[in-house]
């Protein structure tokens, strides 16, 4: 019982501290001029149906910042080829277009880009900005004003209806966002604390990067531990209110990794903080909701007015009490009409409805519903292979699944089985994500989808499972074409290269 009050009582000193960081609020800034324009590379990254990047780019090139001072590179990460054709033809931006099988993702494209500009001359900050944002005319300029004053930072995501007013549901996520932005990010930067840095939008300086090295964050998880690196090093993530971007409100993403992630990173990192920047945010992973908040107060006040404890029954009502002006304080700051509390407040119930849709036995029945009314199609096919680990090879098995036309692999080596866990839309996808599992392994596959002379062809299918061989190996004829498949294998197998975009 006494850890459980030191913790709340802590976490209780901490937002104390956050609502009265917000109440102390800056001057604001009209005139953002600067003695020295910044030069900066605004990087654009696009996967899939890139409709907005024509927007994003038409708004950055009308900025107000001096266009000799700023470049915009744009990377079409398998992008569909109809919304891209007519972007290419624009002579004002660098197009970097990745053709593989499957998308590289921004953490790799990003740390390419970044590697091949990294001695490029007077070149100051990047400015990294995901596809379907849009910004106003003065982005760049703030920018470079707060570039003075931070050399990691983000700007606010303000999320829009999509040609229609937002629902019950879009209202709970968009105010909790706004709250979470107006109070708890900017109180963190003001006490000089760091936030979880948002990969959809944010600016580094070049110097920083050079000093960290790539990107890292393939996921929530990643983003965290990227976070965790930075404040390693004694840089601080900002984040910047009057800095705003926009984007529809079907791109929200709560950026919360669930909370088994979070303590796993928490116990990990714990004792290997080099500063109280990092010590600081570290345990600001493990801070409890609403819900865990009020649970443990409530065991307290129970507790303290039935049986002796050291600390008195008026005392954690009393702290308590404190706790709930704090939050009340919080709300000020938010700048949130009185009409609009019911979607804030609305949000605890939204978030125990989403932990309860998908708890383990919940989700696992629910599942099994839907698959117990349902009719499988399954096709099978077994195929031989070969797995080398560098230096030998081994002969083995794949059994190719199409269940209702989702693709899995099963891997079969003399008495051992694997099979893919997720159910994938196509049989690359699936073998691709065999080949990272056994590359956890040192092992890989010797098959044409590893090869660096396969090329796939799209010819419509779902699976896209056909392609064809250009090794040029001796006596063949110029321009013959040689079909494959992606499972197939020959002795003139070679691994595929790490994927570069120039």
């Amino acid at each position: 019982m006494t850890i459980l009050y030191i913790y709340i009582t802590i976490f209780t000193i901490y937002y104390i501290l956050l609502a009265f960081a917000s109440l102390n609020k800056p001057r604001k800034v009209r005139d953002k001029y600067t003695s020295r324009d910044s030069n900066l590379c605004v990087v654009l990254y696009a996967t899939g149906a890139c409709n907005t990047l024509e927007n994003l780019i038409k708004q950055l090139k009308n900025q107000t910042y001096p266009k000799q001072r700023y470049s915009i590179y744009a990377i079409l990460d398998k992008c569909d080829e109809a919304s891209t054709t007519t972007l290419t033809t624009d002579l004002d931006v660098n197009f970097i277009s990745v053709n593989n099988l499957e998308p590289i993702g921004k953490s790799q494209a990003y740390s390419i880009l970044a590697e091949k500009l990294s001695e490029a001359p007077n070149l100051d900050a990047y400015v990294f900005l995901d596809a379907n944002n849009y910004v106003d005319s003065d982005f760049l300029t703030n920018i470079n004003y707060y570039l003075t004053k931070y050399d990691v930072f983000m700007p606010m995501i303000n999320y829009i209806p999509e040609n229609k007013d937002l629902t019950f549901l879009e209202n709970i996520k968009v105010f909790y966002s706004r709250y979470c932005a107006k109070f708890l990010y900017t109180a963190r930067t003001r006490l000089r604390l760091t936030n979880l840095i948002n990969t959809n939008a944010f600016i580094i300086r070049r110097s920083i990067l050079n000093k960290i090295g790539s990107f890292e964050f393939q996921d929530k998880t990643a983003e965290i531990e990227y976070t965790i690196k930075l404040a390693g090093e004694g840089l601080r993530v900002a984040f910047i209110d009057e800095l705003k971007t926009y984007t529809y409100i079907k791109n929200y993403d709560s950026r919360i990794p669930s909370l088994s992630k979070r303590i796993n990173l928490f116990w990990n990192n714990v004792t290997h903080c080099r500063n109280f920047t990092t010590q600081e945010y570290v345990c600001s992973l493990i801070t409890p909701n609403w819900l865990t908040c009020i649970f443990a107060y409530g065991i307290l006040l129970i507790h303290s007015y039935k049986f002796p404890f050291w600390v008195g029954y008026t005392s954690i009502l009393i702290t308590f009490i404190v706790l709930l002006l704090a939050f009340s304080i919080s709300l000020l700051t938010t700048k949130i009409y009185a009409k609009e509390y019911i979607y804030l407040f609305m949000y605890p119930l939204y978030s125990i409805g989403h932990i309860i849709k998908n708890f383990p036995p919940i989700r696992g029945v629910r599942n099994f519903i839907i698959h117990r009314n349902r009719k499988h199609n399954i096709e099978k096919m077994l195929t031989d292979i070969i797995v080398t680990d560098g230096k030998n090879d081994f002969k083995c098995q794949l059994e190719l699944i199409s269940d209702d036309g989702l693709a899995r692999v099963k891997f079969i080596n003399k008495n051992k089985t694997y099979t893919t866990k997720n159910n994938h839309l196509r049989m690359v996808d699936a073998i691709r994500e065999l080949t990272s599992k056994l590359g956890d392994y040192g092992l890989s596959l010797k098959i044409c989808q590893c090869c660096k002379y396969f090329q796939p062809v799209v010819d419509g299918s779902t699976n896209m499972v056909k392609g064809c061989c250009n090794c040029q190996f001796q006596g063949r004829v110029s321009g013959d074409i040689i079909p494959t498949l992606v499972w197939n294998t020959c002795p003139r197998f070679e691994e595929q290269n790490v994927v570069k975009l120039f």
